[in-house]
C-alpha cells in the first residue's frame, strides 16, 4: 500500500473504531426508531459492504432528515441528540467515502481529488450545522479534515501562470478613497499597562482608544503565516467549507448566507470581486479551523476582568474570538455588542465610526430579533426619517494594519 493510502486507511480505521463504540451512541435513540435504525443499520453494512453509492444514499439519508429537524428549531434550541446524530451521520459518509477511495489504490490524483473534495465539504457541513458534539467528535473532524486538506494541496499541480496571480493580488489590494477623519479616537504609540487599561475599562463610560505598535505585530499572521498572502490561505483551508455572508450588509433585504468552499470565496470575492459582496462573519472559523488560531495570540488586556454595570451585565465563559474577512467596501451596519472589545486589524485598513452608549435614544434601534442594530444608513443618513439623528456625537478613525482599537461595551 503506498504512503498516501496509509493515510486513507487510517483515517478510515479511527473513524471506524469511534462510531462502533456503543456507549457513546445510546443518546442517538432519541432521535426515533426509524432514523436510529437506518444509522445503525448502515454503520454495520458499511464494515462488509462494497456497494458504496448505495450506502451513501442511506448515510445521506440520515443527515438529510437530521438537516430537517434542526430547522424546526431555534438554532439555539435544537436538541441536542439530533446534532449529536448529524454529526455521526457526517462521520458515518466520511468513513464509506475514505473506504471507496481504498478501492482505487491505482487511481490519478485527479481522480480522487473530487471525492477528498466531497468528504470535506460533507464533513465541514455537518460540523458547521450541528456545532461537532459527542466523545472525541471535534478532535476527529478536526484531524480529518486537516490531512485531507494537506493531502489536497500537496497533490494539487497548480496550473494557474504566476503572472495572473500577480495581477489579481494586485488588482485586490486597491484602495477605496479614505473618508475624512473628523473626530479621531486617540491613539497610544506603545501599549498601556495592564493595571492602567483595567482602570480605564473600569470607567462608567469607558472611551475608545487605538494601541498603534507593540501589541500584534509579532503574531505569526503577519509573518511566518501572513494572512495578506492567498496562497498561504488557500494552502491550509482552500477546500474548506465556510458560512459566507452575501450582500452589503446584513441588513439588507436581499442578505443571505451561503456554504462556500473557502477557495472559491478568495478568487471571487476577494481576488477578483464577483457579483454582490460576500463577508466571511458571525462565524467561529478560529474553533472550525483551529490552524487560522494558531496564526494569532490573544493580547493579554482580554484576560483582566472589568466591573460589572448597567451596559456590562454579564461576562463571557470565555475570551470570545472571531474572524471578519471580506473584499474592499464591506461594510457592517451600526450596532452595539454586550461585550468589551478589542478589534485587531491584520490586512488592509479599515473605516470606524463610534457612538457613546449615552447616546442609545438618538440611533433608533431596531425592533425584533435586531434590537442590538440601528435602522439609520451611515452612508446615506435620511434626516426626514430619522431628526434626533442630527444630534448624534461620534468619534472616527481608520484602523491600519498591526493597529488595535478598544470599543468598549456599547
Amino acid at each position: 500500500m503506498s504512503l498516501q493510502f496509509q493515510k486513507f486507511q487510517d483515517l478510515y480505521n479511527v473513524v471506524a473504531e469511534l462510531l462502533e463504540e456503543k456507549a457513546n451512541r445510546k443518546d442517538l435513540e432519541a432521535c426515533g426508531y426509524s432514523v436510529h435504525y437506518l444509522f445503525e443499520t448502515t454503520l454495520k453494512q458499511a464494515s462488509t459492504s462494497t456497494t458504496f453509492d448505495e450506502l451513501l444514499i442511506k448515510a445521506k439519508a440520515v443527515t438529510d432528515f437530521c438537516n430537517e429537524a434542526v430547522l424546526l428549531y431555534h438554532f439555539k434550541d435544537v436538541p441536542v441528540y439530533w446534532r449529536r446524530m448529524m454529526m455521526d451521520a457526517g462521520l458515518l459518509k466520511a468513513m464509506i467515502q475514505l473506504k471507496a477511495i481504498l478501492e482505487q489504490q491505482q487511481a490519478r490524483f485527479e481522480a480522487l481529488e473530487p471525492q477528498v473534495q466531497s468528504i470535506i465539504n460533507d464533513l465541514d457541513t455537518c460540523s458547521v450545522v450541528s456545532g461537532c458534539p459527542g466523545p472525541d467528535r471535534r478532535l476527529l473532524t478536526n484531524i480529518i479534515l486537516d490531512e485531507l486538506q494537506d493531502w489536497l494541496t500537496n497533490g494539487r499541480c497548480d496550473s494557474q501562470p504566476v503572472y495572473k496571480k500577480a495581477k489579481l493580488l494586485k488588482e485586490a489590494k486597491k484602495t477605496l478613497p479614505k473618508p475624512e477623519i473628523e473626530h479621531p479616537i486617540k491613539l497610544y504609540t506603545e501599549p498601556p499597562s495592564f493595571e492602567w487599561f483595567l482602570a480605564h475599562c473600569n470607567q462608567s463610560v469607558p472611551t475608545p482608544l487605538i494601541i498603534s505598535k507593540d501589541l500584534i505585530d509579532h503574531w505569526p499572521a503577519f509573518v511566518q503565516h501572513p494572512w495578506s498572502s492567498m496562497n498561504y490561505l488557500k494552502s491550509i483551508a482552500a477546500d474548506r467549507v465556510v458560512p459566507v455572508e452575501i450582500g452589503s450588509q446584513y441588513t439588507d433585504a436581499n442578505w443571505s448566507q451561503k456554504m462556500m468552499r473557502f477557495s472559491d470565496f478568495i478568487d471571487k470575492h476577494i481576488l477578483q470581486q464577483e457579483g454582490a459582496p460576500a463577508y466571511l462573519a458571525q462565524h467561529d472559523v478560529f474553533y472550525q479551523i483551529p490552524r487560522l488560531e494558531k496564526d494569532i495570540v490573544v493580547p493579554d488586556y482580554c484576560y483582566i476582568e472589568p466591573k460589572l454595570n448597567e451596559l456590562y451585565t454579564s461576562r463571557p465563559n470565555d475570551v470570545i474570538k472571531n474572524a471578519w474577512f471580506g473584499p474592499k467596501g464591506t461594510v457592517s451596519p451600526l450596532h452595539q455588542d454586550p461585550y468589551h472589545n478589542l478589534l485587531c486589524q491584520v490586512v488592509g485598513s479599515k473605516y470606524l465610526r463610534l457612538i457613546s452608549p449615552l447616546q442609545s435614544d438618538l440611533v433608533y434601534a431596531r425592533e425584533g430579533l435586531m434590537t442590538n442594530t440601528s435602522q439609520v444608513d451611515i452612508d446615506d443618513i435620511n434626516y426626514d426619517h430619522f431628526p434626533r439623528f442630527k444630534d448624534v456625537d461620534y468619534v472616527d478613525c481608520i484602523l491600519e494594519e498591526g493597529q488595535v482599537l478598544y470599543i468598549p461595551v456599547s
